[in-house]
């Protein structure tokens, strides 16, 4: 079974700039006009004392050492956007600052985890800063390769509870982010095809405050056809992998797959099971998703650009390098319609990445300095909606993408990746997508087995 381990272009370089604290600013000035005429003080008075300007401690020179930053594809700013300009902008004044060199390393996304281990174990971190997704994270904490950071983030801009959720259940911080990294998922839908069959599409329903798991059903059964009579439907209502639609269902209703919280496995919850029944109705019942030729991670996508599905759930990120430029019709983003139990839309965050500092990186509290002063802390929703209008159809699309209307909310406390619980889930989801098992059978069997791992992880326990 092939798992998402895809390089997320833009998104991701856009993501690394995402924060949630926008800096104040505060503006000083002079003395009213009035006290230029003033009398000299009389002996005896008190005279006020002028404030003492606040030293700076000078930057700490670095003397010309490279600071490397991983990620999985180039992150160097080389665009012409304002952003871009701004990114380089940084770079340049910290450079001069610290007195140093930032470089960029393409870093394949698999390895990242390995060449951190070998590094640290050799002595030479292969970089300063490594962007890992939480699937890496837990191994390189138990073996002792990240750098603690809670020390050097006593005075910063990000959220308290942000620097929280990268202790990873570990009572250090372990991560440097701003911002949660999620797939910012939704579902894509061909505006062609609605408009063919004389049917109301999402954004109509969605207006209508009447999207919701029913009318999503309704819709896709009668997008899926057999357009040439031959016997074989040609057009599907909906497309996708069995583990993405797994999550993107459970938690548009209000479910988890993990919950940080009680660090326990959470698939086998009412919210869950009705969202996997669901799931278990739409490929045996309805039968309205298409069947993928060998690849469930690619073939969804490409099957949607051709112009045959009317409905793709699935994330942002995915826009450049899967529909853009691909899909000749019209199309829309929405959010992932409402299931019975959530009162409002709901984007759970199931994974999140985070940059971290090797063990044995020299000067670590300075690296930190360097990474949040190359940061866009205060223009990241302009440059978010900026970056939404080169790859969105049209300005409905955008606003849904931005939550302008604020009616998504974004859940966290259940990423997963790492503690085998998407793995343990997917074993269940890709038999019952062929009938072969039931969803609330197959969970029963595989819940027990799947905290038992949960636990092994987080105790630092390796499997034999």
């Amino acid at each position: 079974m092939k798992f998402m381990r895809q390089k997320r272009f833009t998104l991701l370089v856009m993501f690394t700039l995402l924060v949630t604290v926008i800096a104040g600013c505060s503006g000083g000035g002079g003395a009213p006009a009035e006290a230029v005429n003033k009398p000299p003080a009389e002996e005896n008075k008190e005279v006020a004392a002028e404030p003492a300007e606040e030293k700076q401690e000078p930057a700490a020179d670095l003397k010309g050492r490279a600071v490397r930053i991983s990620n999985w594809w180039d992150a160097a700013p080389k665009g012409d956007s304002e952003a871009d300009e701004r990114a380089r902008e940084r770079i340049k004044n910290v450079e001069k600052k610290y007195n140093v060199k930032i470089s960029y390393l393409n870093t394949d996304y698999g390895a990242t985890s390995e060449k951190i281990s070998s590094s640290v174990m050799a002595n030479e971190p292969f970089a300063e800063i490594v962007r890992v997704p939480d699937g890496n994270i837990w191994g390189l904490m138990q073996g002792g390769f990240l750098t603690p950071l809670d020390e050097y983030l006593k005075e910063t801009k990000i959220q308290p509870d942000v620097i929280d959720s990268m202790r990873f259940g570990s009572d250090k911080v372990y991560g440097l982010t701003g911002w949660y990294t999620p797939n910012d998922s939704g579902m894509f839908y061909n505006k062609r095809l609605f408009k063919e069959a004389g049917l109301k599409d999402p954004q109509q329903l969605m207006e209508e405050q009447n999207w919701n798991w029913d009318t999503m059903l309704e819709a896709a059964k009668k997008l899926t056809v057999d357009k040439n009579g031959d016997g074989k439907m040609d057009q599907y209502g909906l497309s996708g992998a069995y583990y993405v639609l797994h999550e993107m269902l459970i938690g548009s209703n209000g479910g988890k797959m993990y919950d940080e919280a009680t660090q326990k496995a959470a698939f086998d919850s009412p919210e869950a099971l009705e969202a996997l029944n669901f799931l278990h109705s739409l490929y045996n019942d309805h039968k309205v998703i298409k069947a993928n030729a060998g690849n469930d991670w690619e073939d969804p996508s490409k099957y949607f650009s051709e112009g045959n599905i009317a409905m793709y759930p699935g994330g942002l990120w995915e826009v450049e390098g899967r529909i853009l430029d691909k899909l000749k019709d019209d199309w829309g983003y929405v959010y992932m319609p409402k299931g019975p139990k959530a009162a409002t839309y709901l984007d759970t965050v199931n994974s999140t990445e985070s940059f971290v500092i090797p063990k044995g990186v020299k000067d670590a509290d300075v690296i930190v300095k360097i990474w949040e002063e190359l940061q866009d802390f205060d223009n990241w929703q302009e440059n978010h909606r900026l970056w939404l209008e080169n790859i969105l159809p049209d300005e409905t699309s955008i606003a849904n993408a931005m939550n302008d209307n604020g009616e998504v909310e974004r859940v966290y406390g259940a990423r997963a990746g790492g503690l085998g619980v998407k793995e343990a889930l997917g074993s269940v989801t890709e038999k019952f997508v062929k009938g072969e098992v039931t969803p609330s059978t197959g969970v029963a069997q595989i819940i027990g087995p799947a905290q038992a791992g949960i636990q092994k992880v987080l105790k630092g326990e390796k499997s034999k």
